[in-house]
């Protein structure tokens, strides 16, 4: 004889003072906690891999400006560029390489601005290379 043999047999006690809690109630009490609100998302963050900005070389350079007055001299034929362009980060150095094909609409030498028809407005210091599809 052991001795639980006076209680092993008697119904589960439930409490008259209050309602058993849900089974959902008490799984959250055992859910993680975050103590560190935030942490994960810096993590992520400091994780995400940017691209350092390149220095073009003095061909590059050239190539570069060649392009530009073939597009200012065509500007009023509005020709079709594939332009790639460094996107500096907001967030952390570095930053995208970014490729963007459109139609010319103007370019603003004294504010050194590319403006597309689409909308798009880049920096010409931000301009890696410009190839004429028109």
């Amino acid at each position: 004889m052991s001795s639980y043999d006076d209680i092993i047999n008697l119904p589960h006690w439930n409490p008259k003072s209050h309602p058993r809690m849900s089974e959902g109630d008490r799984a959250a009490q055992f859910a993680p906690f975050a103590a560190l609100t935030g942490y994960d998302a810096m993590v992520s963050e400091t994780a995400r891999l940017t691209d350092s900005r390149d220095d073009l070389d003095e061909d590059q350079m050239l190539a570069l400006n060649e392009a530009l007055s073939m597009i200012v001299e065509r500007l009023g034929e509005h020709p079709q560029v594939l332009v790639t362009w460094f996107r500096k980060d907001p967030r952390k150095k570095g930053g995208p390489y970014i490729k963007t094909e459109g139609t010319i609409r103007d370019v603003e030498l004294t504010n050194r601005i590319l403006i597309l028809k689409e909308g798009s407005r880049i920096s010409l210091d931000d301009i890696v290379s410009i190839n004429l599809l028109t």
